[in-house]
């Protein structure tokens, strides 16, 4: 899909979500816009004291305590600009429809503490948030998951200058 402009690519996204929904029913199918790498989300984002270093040791604490799904989701996220769907960490994690997605970030969060506290990073900025849809009040489930653009512009900077070598 190279050839398309980033808003093709958003409206094929939205037809597949729409096809899937029919077929599914079910929300789990939803594919959401941010999905789409805009680089302008990233290319010149702060990483607000992360390094590699510490995003390294983030993936690291991850994988040791068995959070593979929440560092699939993450490096999906990275790849795709920043964003990963609810749809898409449940199909990551091979999660069943009734399966739920609270306090799914905790292990960032814990392992941030511990970055800040033992590994000298100096940052306020979370490494994963939730994304709500702004509209309604109450109860609501989680559209996705945004990882800080600082760290996304971090990783992929890595990988092109990785690339052109």
């Amino acid at each position: 899909m190279s050839d398309f402009s980033p808003e093709q690519v958003a409206e094929v996204l939205r037809f597949v979500a729409s096809l899937r929904e029919s077929e599914h029913g079910d929300e789990e199918y939803i594919v959401v816009e941010d999905e789409v790498d805009r680089e302008e989300l990233w290319r010149d984002a702060d990483p607000e004291g992360w390094t590699l270093e510490h995003v390294d040791l983030l993936r690291e604490r991850l994988r040791e305590r068995g959070n593979d799904v929440q560092l699939a989701a993450f490096d999906l996220a990275i790849k795709q600009g920043g964003f990963v769907s609810r749809a898409s960490v449940f199909r990551v994690g091979g999660y069943g429809s009734s399966r739920r997605l609270n306090n799914w970030i905790g292990p960032f969060n814990k392992v941030f503490g511990e970055l800040v506290k033992d590994h000298g990073l100096d940052s306020n900025v979370l490494p994963v948030g939730a994304v709500y849809d702004p509209e309604p009040t109450g109860y609501q489930r989680v559209l996705g998951y945004r990882v800080h653009a600082g760290i996304v512009r971090l990783v992929r900077e890595r990988e092109e200058s990785i690339a052109d070598d």
